[in-house]
């Protein structure tokens, strides 16, 4: 089985990448796409570096299962609309599997992890130019998985 992996948030970029997927891949057999939806975990959720009482986990424990359930109904539009985007193309829905990630701090670290656990032989990622001053600084998830990945064929559409 050839499995490609398309990282999506979304965005138009993102949904750039969905429709080439659906252009190049439909009717071919033997393949499976998965649309990885990486969450990057909020500050308030990160270790502040003292060790939490029983009722500050519990507390921390509900609110992040509060963030996880507002999340979810976010990105159920977004796995809809590509599955939906894929099916029309020709991809057979039980070829597209959903993956949603909300364990990271950084998505390029979540999706490169991915990437190798998962065996993907391919991976479409979305691009968009930016102009902004804050997206040279920190650069772009994709410039940062264009530099890190090895052994995937890695396909960006802009």
């Amino acid at each position: 089985m050839n499995k490609i992996l398309i990282a999506i948030d979304g965005s138009e970029c993102s949904m750039k990448a969905v429709n080439y997927a659906g252009d190049h891949f439909s009717g071919i057999d033997g393949i499976e796409i998965t649309l990885l939806y990486v969450l990057p975990m909020p500050a308030v959720f990160w270790d502040e570096g003292h060790f939490l009482s029983d009722e500050e986990k519990r507390e921390r424990g509900r609110f992040l299962e509060q963030w996880k359930d507002e999340q979810r109904l976010k990105i159920e539009p977004v796995f809809q609309k590509a599955t939906e985007v894929l099916a029309g193309k020709g991809v057979k829905r039980e070829q597209i599997v959903l993956k949603t990630a909300s364990d990271t701090v950084d998505a390029a670290d979540r999706i490169l992890d991915e990437t190798r656990s998962g065996g993907f032989k391919t991976m479409l990622l979305g691009h968009c130019r930016h102009d902004t001053a804050s997206h040279y600084i920190r650069g772009s998830v994709t410039h940062e998985i264009l530099h890190r990945l090895q052994g995937t064929t890695l396909i960006i559409v802009e």
